[in-house]
């Protein structure tokens, strides 16, 4: 089965997909990702965390009963990182280090994708200076310095959930 990670601004998409019951390209990336294989998860907790800190809003038990059914299912699978040797790599491609966990846990659950809004993990050096309108071509491109060096350094290709679906 197939690995994947999804980032927390992913997640908080698809949780706000979920309340509205107007389904878009988050809802899309994570049936994708469930019909491929699995959502891998760090075993420490520090990604789910952030997925119920950035997405659970007015209702938390929404998102927390979901993660429950979905491990119950094997739909999302727990993974020891191991990878802590890439501090200064990540570091010095501009990823903030609260966004290493990505991409550590993609490197060692084998995930072939990082599904992922952050800007972070495709162009940080854009953040501050380019448009909105930028930012999301940046995204959809998945050209950034970040997605190139992942890709051909560990098979590993970043994309925001309207590129994962074209692919």
């Amino acid at each position: 089965m197939t690995a994947h990670v999804v980032d927390a601004n992913v997640i908080n998409a698809f949780q706000t997909e979920r309340k509205s019951e107007n389904s878009s390209f988050a809802t899309s990336a994570i049936e994708k990702c469930f019909s491929q294989g699995f959502i891998a998860l760090d075993a420490d907790g520090h990604c789910q965390q952030e997925w119920m800190d950035c997405a659970e809003g007015a209702w938390p038990t929404a998102l927390s009963d979901w993660i429950a059914d979905m491990f119950q299912k094997e739909l999302l699978q727990l993974v020891r990182v191991s990878c802590d040797n890439m501090f200064k790599e990540l570091s010095a491609l501009g990823i903030p280090k609260k966004d290493h966990k990505w991409v550590r846990l993609a490197r060692c659950s084998g995930s072939r994708y990082l599904i992922t809004d952050d800007i972070d993990l495709i162009d940080p050096a854009k953040k501050l200076s380019a448009t909105a309108q930028k930012l999301s071509a940046i995204k959809i491109s998945g050209r950034g310095p970040v997605c190139k060096h992942l890709k051909k350094r560990y098979q590993i290709v970043v994309a925001c959930p309207e590129a994962f679906m074209k692919t």
